[in-house]
């Protein structure tokens, strides 16, 4: 019985590994589209296939549509930052400013590593549809990781006062990394780090 060409290995590389390089290089497309630095490209099916070296027909292989790619794009990167803010974390000491420090460093670090991350997260100019609600759960979901951690650190019980204050410095420190990844505050990676750590470490003394 002969074995369906869609599936024979091609090169030494079956079927499966095949169509996950395609799936990776068309995400790796949609980040390079997402998180241009210029505000007129847009994601199309056409534009990331192209992109990608990746014919039509296989883009619908991984994904529905623009839209499935681009969540799946944002949730990755967001994905990503998470786990390697909170491997930092563990890393850090019981002492409160090396923790403060350690998170945000981690956060800064991260984005600046690769600057198509941060155009995606914080570029207000994107204006793709299917990411809109993802960016409202983003806030939540690092507010409410602040909170739980502020809650860990200074065994505190979770209020409404303590959720607003994480509210306060997560949109606080989106809107200052939006503004350093723009090039509009003239601050050095170190700098923007001393800065947030004071300003988190000024709201956390009201936690004591």
């Amino acid at each position: 019985m002969s074995t369906p060409a869609s599936i024979r290995p091609y090169g030494g590389v079956n079927a499966d590994q095949r169509a996950t390089e395609r799936r990776e290089r068309l995400l790796e497309a949609g980040l390079d589209l997402l998180g241009s630095a210029d505000d007129s490209v847009s994601l199309t099916v056409r534009g990331v296939c192209a992109q990608a070296g990746v014919v039509a027909r296989y883009f619908y292989e991984s994904f529905a549509d623009s839209d499935a790619l681009a969540v799946e794009v944002y949730e990755r990167v967001i994905t990503h930052l998470v786990d390697e803010t909170l491997a930092a974390l563990t890393t850090s000491s019981d002492d409160e400013q090396e923790r403060i420090r350690t998170g945000i460093s981690a956060i800064v670090a991260h984005l600046a590593a690769d600057p198509r991350r941060g155009r995606l997260i914080f570029n207000i100019a994107l204006t793709h549809p299917a990411l809109a609600a993802k960016r409202l759960e983003m806030v939540r979901m690092f507010a409410g990781l602040l909170a739980a951690q502020a809650e860990s650190f200074y065994e505190t019980d979770r209020t409404t006062r303590l959720d607003a204050i994480a509210r306060f410095l997560v949109g606080g420190f989106g809107e200052t990394l939006t503004a350093w990844l723009h090039g509009d505050l003239d601050l050095t990676q170190d700098e923007v780090v001393d800065l947030c750590v004071a300003l988190f470490a000024s709201s956390a003394a009201s936690l004591r």
